[in-house]
């Protein structure tokens, strides 16, 4: 057991503003879009791999403190909630179709 160690706190945000958690996030969001996602989702890895994505990061501690604090679903990894939050796009036709070749 460690006695006297420093507590890991992570910085989360919330409603309110941004607080310290002794719980690490568990959905991870983008500061200038307003979307809020899996941590494992791709498109955000993009963009840490690209290293432009880093300094927008924000993590919150459920989806329900990330659409509190005026955040929306992500399209690719958050599906399900992303179709009830937009129905105007989950009634959106897929594909197009392409009139001059009758598809």
């Amino acid at each position: 057991m460690l006695e006297g160690g420093p507590l890991k706190t992570y910085r989360l945000l919330g409603p309110e503003g941004f607080f310290m958690s002794p719980e690490p996030g568990t959905l991870g969001g983008n500061a200038k879009t307003r979307v809020y996602g899996r941590l494992d989702c791709r498109a955000p890895r993009a963009g840490l791999a690209k290293g432009t994505y880093q300094k927008d990061r924000v993590f919150f501690a459920d989806a329900a403190a990330a659409e509190a604090s005026g955040y929306r679903p992500c399209g690719r990894c958050l599906r399900d909630t992303y179709r009830e939050e937009t129905p105007d796009v989950a009634r959106a036709p897929q594909r197009r179709s392409n009139r001059r070749w009758g598809r």
